[in-house]
């Protein structure tokens, strides 16, 4: 692939590590623009380019024009990206909007002037496929990030006796990732010694009194219960022993854009169970590489953890789905097409 790719987020997200990884292995020069870097972010492969200030087009004008890009994703709530527009329209490079809405909602009209009186570009990809057999917007393209590198990793051997690990990635001091009903779901699994618990994300709390009363709600299950394990945030290239590790991987949460840590465990056999409010649920083919589950109604949390929990062939079967999800249609070689297509496209 001769190509220069740019892409304009808020921060180097975790989702991007694999699709930089993919385009690179696959010959095309790659950068990451953002606002910001830090936390758990991957840097093994690029280093971003940091713009703190969107009101320096000087120097993102020069940069632009070094990097010279043929097709550049500006996220949709990264700050930069006005000005990366004005300058990509400028320099002639292909621009796309980059978002997680659906790519089976149609965006209304009033969203398209917005962009175009904005100077955005209105066609968008999405790594987002949403739920149900809605014709796709017209104007997006899908292009879900990859969850592995080449050569795949090993599929980890799991014991069929051993407490089952379940993992829940999200973060920590938000209520509306709603790790407490995974909590309430597998309690008597786990004082039976049926199995453990391992929460990983950010212990920031919001300062809201529902998310700090959360958070605490959380940190004294944790110190109260044995089958808990609350480790709070962890560096990128610790999360593939992690999910090697775990038979489950959950996201019970609300109002979840992508929620991409179950998608990023298929390509290990871990099981995903995907909250019907997340972006990655649609990657889920329900009870043939993972389990939906509804946080308006906990029941289903429940369920579906005393399902997977009690039956050993259950969680192989979905596992070895998951994974065959994540090395084809979640693979690098299907992002690298899809994105040359879009290449081609213009």
């Amino acid at each position: 692939m001769q190509a220069n790719i740019l892409f304009v987020v808020p921060r180097f997200h975790t989702n991007l590590a694999f699709a930089v990884r993919a385009l690179t292995d696959a010959g095309a020069k790659v950068a990451v623009w953002a606002s910001q870097s830090g936390g758990a972010e991957d840097h093994s492969v690029i280093e971003p380019q940091v713009f703190a200030d969107p009101s320096d087009t000087a120097a993102m004008t020069e940069a632009w024009r070094a990097f010279n890009p043929d097709i550049a994703f500006l996220r949709n709530s990264a700050a930069l990206r006005f000005a990366a527009a004005k300058i990509g329209r400028r320099q002639g490079s292909a621009l796309w909007s980059y978002d997680l809405h659906p790519y089976r909602r149609h965006e209304p009209l009033s969203r398209r002037f917005y962009l175009w009186r904005k100077g955005l570009p209105i066609r968008r990809v999405t790594a987002s496929l949403g739920l149900g057999d809605t014709r796709p917007d017209a104007w997006a393209r899908y292009l879900p990030w990859p969850v592995v590198g080449d050569p795949p990793p090993p599929m980890p051997e799991r014991s069929s006796t051993a407490p089952v690990t379940v993992l829940c990635v999200a973060k920590l001091g938000q209520r509306r990732k709603m790790q407490h009903l995974v909590v309430d779901g597998m309690r008597a699994a786990g004082r039976a010694g049926k199995a453990r618990l391992i929460l990983i994300g950010s212990e920031r709390v919001l300062d809201t009194p529902e998310d700090r009363a959360h958070y605490a709600a959380l940190k004294d299950a944790a110190e109260a219960e044995d089958w808990i394990d609350m480790r709070g945030l962890i560096p990128f290239s610790e999360m593939p022993a992690l999910y090697a590790a775990s038979d489950i991987c959950i996201l019970p949460s609300f109002d979840e854009p992508l929620g991409f840590a179950p998608a990023e465990s298929m390509a290990y056999g871990c099981v995903p169970v995907i909250s019907t409010e997340a972006g990655s649920a649609g990657y889920i083919r329900e009870g043939e590489n993972g389990l939906l589950v509804d946080p308006l109604a906990p029941e289903t949390v429940r369920v579906a953890l005393e399902r997977l929990i009690g039956d050993a062939d259950l969680r192989d079967r979905l596992g070895q789905g998951a994974r065959a999800t994540a090395l084809d249609d979640l693979g690098p070689k299907r992002f690298v097409a899809r994105m040359q297509a879009l290449i081609d496209e213009g």
